[in-house]
């Protein structure tokens, strides 16, 4: 699929039961087969000449098939009523076909798109489609939801637990906006504005926050890839990022930012970060007196190279510090500052290399002080006994070195 398709008129429905695609690389949208082409050709001309079917009269085709109208529904499959709680195991209601989902609805059961959604000029703070609860669920069926890149909105907004897999999102504000716990899977979110998936958590929530992002491409986005900031005194929060990609963003590839009073552990699995304008990873936690919650990263198969700043940065910590494991490879090759940032740090920040870990950094551009593989400041700590390779770090002793790194990729 372009990242740019338009839309295609197309209105296939998939059975109920089709499972969702496993997607390890960015997904692919369907291609329509020959009969699905003439069939095409023939609701237009039907469409064209006005035809009636079923005692209503269809429009013109060539609105259906264009740009040149403000705004374009789409038919989806919806299984939704006062009753659903499907998860509870109850009886779901009906599943009612051929439903017109409009631009702005909120849905708190289960949506399949049959066509591709177009919203342009969604405004500030509403949302094309919205989900709410831990029994909604959007599949796009790998379908498109579209902005118009002056749209100042969001593209898919998930609230309290809900879930958004097989889409394609790009020209909004923010493409998927996360609010209290929710999970996005095998989606490409691109070219919108801002952020292509914006985390955040409501203010006093009393439960741990859940949120899993898996095998998704995230890419072009004028700011963050995915970003996340805690709310003061919000929940302690859990964020599982696993087979993502996110790159070619304007700013950093990923950022995680802590809040006051608030633990926040992210997990990295299987994942790259590249070619994006400042890090590739980057986890803060911003300076606050009263702040006693800590920032934990756990890294497992990283790639990040080729980043404007650092592979990745973990920064700005204060009284209750953090930990940075490393489980597995962690890969940081040609950034343009330093490999592995570590500083600004007013108290610890333990950076443990397991023992089937394995933290390699080479051949970043920086020059002067920041030329550095594995740079540390402030009173962070190395240990473990897995596998490091650098050429110009200190303090890391307790760990196995090589010196310099062996095969640095070009």
């Amino acid at each position: 699929m372009s990242s740019q398709a338009k839309v295609d008129g197309s209105t296939a429905q998939l059975d109920m039961e089709d499972p969702p695609p496993s997607l390890p690389t960015p997904p692919k949208r369907q291609k329509a087969s020959s009969f699905t082409n003439i069939s095409r050709t023939v609701v237009v001309l039907l469409l064209s000449l006005g035809i009636v079917i079923g005692g209503g009269i269809v429009g013109i085709a060539g609105h259906i098939s264009s740009r040149d109208i403000q705004q374009q529904n789409a038919v989806a499959i919806i299984r939704e009523g006062p009753d659903n709680q499907g998860k509870a195991g109850k009886t779901p209601p009906p599943v009612v076909c051929g439903s017109t989902v409009q631009c702005g609805q909120t849905f708190t059961g289960e949506v399949k798109l049959t066509e591709d959604l177009y919203c342009p000029q969604t405004t500030s703070g509403n949302c094309a489609i919205t989900l709410e609860g831990e029994d909604a669920v959007l599949d796009c069926n790998q379908y498109m939801i579209d902005g118009d890149d002056s749209s100042s909105g969001r593209g898919v907004c998930l609230l309290n637990g809900a879930s958004a897999i097989n889409c394609y999102v790009q020209k909004f504000e923010d493409g998927i906006y996360v609010k209290n716990g929710g999970e996005v899977k095998d989606c490409e979110v691109m070219f919108n504005v801002a952020l292509g998936i914006h985390i955040e958590n409501e203010a006093s929530s009393t439960t741990k926050i859940k949120m899993k992002i898996s095998n998704t491409y995230i890419h072009d986005n004028g700011n963050e890839g995915i970003f996340f900031r805690g709310r003061p005194e919000s929940s302690e929060t859990s964020i599982e990022v696993n087979n993502v990609k996110s790159n070619h963003n304007g700013r950093n590839g990923m950022l995680f930012i802590g809040g006051d009073n608030v633990k926040l552990q992210v997990q990295v699995t299987d994942s790259e970060t590249s070619n994006n304008e400042f890090s590739g990873i980057s986890i803060v936690r911003f300076m606050a007196p009263n702040s006693d919650a800590a920032v934990d990263l756990e890294l497992d198969g990283i790639i990040s190279r080729y980043n404007g700043g650092d592979g990745l940065n973990v920064s700005s910590f204060n009284t209750a510090g953090g930990e940075v494991k490393v489980k597995g490879d962690v890969n940081l090759y040609k950034n343009g500052s330093s490999g592995f940032f570590v500083g600004n740090a007013d108290v610890g920040v333990d950076v443990v290399v397991e023992r089937r870990g394995a933290l390699n950094s080479c051949g970043h551009l920086a020059s002067g002080s920041l030329d550095v593989d594995i740079f540390s400041a402030g009173l962070a700590t190395f240990s473990g006994n897995g596998y490091t390779c650098d050429s110009t770090s200190p303090n890391l002793s307790n760990i196995i070195t090589c010196d310099p790194c062996p095969n640095c990729p070009q």
